[in-house]
């Protein structure tokens, strides 16, 4: 399950994944949240992605669209937040953050708090 996180600034848009993620969730919470902070900012997207479940319960068609969404945005990411406990994401992460403009940092679950801060400064 996606839900979108309510208590960060309108700079930034987070989210929670949990359980079993499907593309649906990806179609209907989090692509259409992404967008329009992409719309009515100056472009630049700053993203908090909470992932609190296994890799392996995200469905074929949530990791195609984290992909298809990474890709169509890919010069409007200014800062993004992973925040896993899963090394595997922690590493793909500071991978991400050598291909990715703008800057990417991953953070522990217990470091939820400032994963928050640092996105929205």
């Amino acid at each position: 399950m996606i839900e979108q996180l309510k208590d960060l600034p309108a700079t930034v848009v987070g989210f929670r994944a949990s359980g079993h993620v499907t593309k649906e969730e990806y179609d209907t919470i989090l692509i259409p949240a992404v967008k329009k902070l992409a719309d009515n900012t100056t472009g630049k997207i700053n993203y908090l992605f909470e992932l609190d479940t296994d890799l392996s319960n995200m469905s074929a068609g949530a990791w195609y669209d984290d992909l298809k969404i990474g890709l169509q945005y890919l010069s409007h990411w200014r800062k993004i937040a992973i925040v896993s406990d899963q090394d595997l994401v922690n590493k793909f992460a500071v991978f991400t953050g050598h291909i990715t403009p703008g800057e990417v940092r991953s953070f522990k679950i217990g470091e939820l708090a400032a994963a928050k801060k640092w996105v929205a400064e």
